[in-house]
């Protein structure tokens, strides 16, 4: 299981949607939370292009104006969705994973960037917490800080910060440990700013069923906020690479004599003991074979071809 927390800074700005089709893709993502959509609703074409692989069961928080915003979908073939939960700075649902019938919950947050709130959102997040009675998740931009090596400055609100903490510590929730990036925010001025303001957190109950689980802060691209990955450690079973027989394969030189030389071959080594069926299905299994490693090494040429061109 996979998934995917991401500050995207605006669903609607131009190549957003392409990126997060990336993601899903590339990660075969079962979990998509983003954080500052800065929209109201979404359309069912919208939320459809998104999914990659599967359908998915979506739900999300309004923006409030031009700022905040959550969208939160899980993959149906891996999840089954119980009740939704929506606060002021959450939204969280309980799900049951089909694989390993296992009942947890998932919550995404955006804190304000109004510190004036702060108490507000670890008071909601804290109540949610406690009402919640399954291992539990917690991902998402927290816009808070846990330490002094968590931001590139020296101007921190340490009151701020061991407020952060003790709820942290009141909740009973780890934080999973981040591979790459060191910070996950930056103001992207000439003398940046760069904090850690993107976490995950887990219950005990949740870590102690998935031990290895791991979270890599993904290259960041066009936002502002690194996308953190989270993985359960569960091993994924990819399916084998399916075969395709192309069609401008007939336009390349003296392919034509190369199938019909091959299924020769082929015919030569079965022997003539063997029935039509039989033969039939040793022959396209073979050739099917060969032309999967040919058509490789074919593709492998045209690429050097068009590199040496542009070079």
């Amino acid at each position: 299981m996979k998934a995917l927390a991401y500050n995207l800074r605006g669903f609607g700005r131009e190549g957003r949607r392409t990126q997060l089709r990336d993601y899903m893709r590339s990660n075969r993502l079962d979990i998509l939370g983003l954080q500052e959509t800065i929209r109201q609703d979404f359309t069912a074409a919208e939320l459809r292009s998104l999914e990659c692989g599967g359908q998915f069961a979506w739900n999300w928080l309004p923006a409030n104006g031009h700022s905040g915003g959550l969208l939160l979908g899980f993959r149906d073939e891996t999840f089954e969705v119980g009740e939704w939960r929506k606060g002021v700075f959450f939204i969280s649902t309980k799900i049951l994973q089909r694989n390993i019938n296992m009942i947890w919950c998932f919550m995404l947050v955006y804190g304000p960037a109004d510190h004036g709130r702060t108490e507000e959102f670890l008071g909601e997040l804290e109540q949610a917490v406690a009402d919640c009675q399954v291992p539990l998740v917690i991902a998402g931009d927290f816009n808070l800080i846990r330490s002094a090596g968590d931001k590139s400055t020296d101007n921190i609100d340490w009151p701020r910060v061991r407020r952060f903490n003790d709820s942290i510590a009141a909740m009973a929730l780890r934080e999973i440990n981040r591979a790459g990036a060191r910070y996950t925010w930056t103001n992207r001025q000439l003398n940046p700013i760069r904090c850690v303001l993107d976490r995950v957190f887990v219950s005990t109950a949740w870590e102690a069923r998935f031990p290895i689980c791991s979270v890599t802060a993904v290259t960041r691209i066009g936002s502002d906020h690194n996308p953190l990955l989270l993985d359960n450690g569960e091993a994924t079973r990819c399916p084998p690479p399916r075969f395709f027989f192309q069609t401008w394969w007939f336009s390349v030189h003296g392919f034509g004599e190369l199938v019909s030389a091959k299924l020769n071959h082929f015919l030569l080594d079965l022997g003539p003991h063997r029935d039509c069926i039989d033969l039939w299905q040793c022959v396209a299994r073979n050739l099917r074979q060969f032309l999967k490693g040919w058509g490789a090494n074919l593709g492998k040429e045209k690429r050097l071809f068009k590199e040496n061109l542009l070079t």
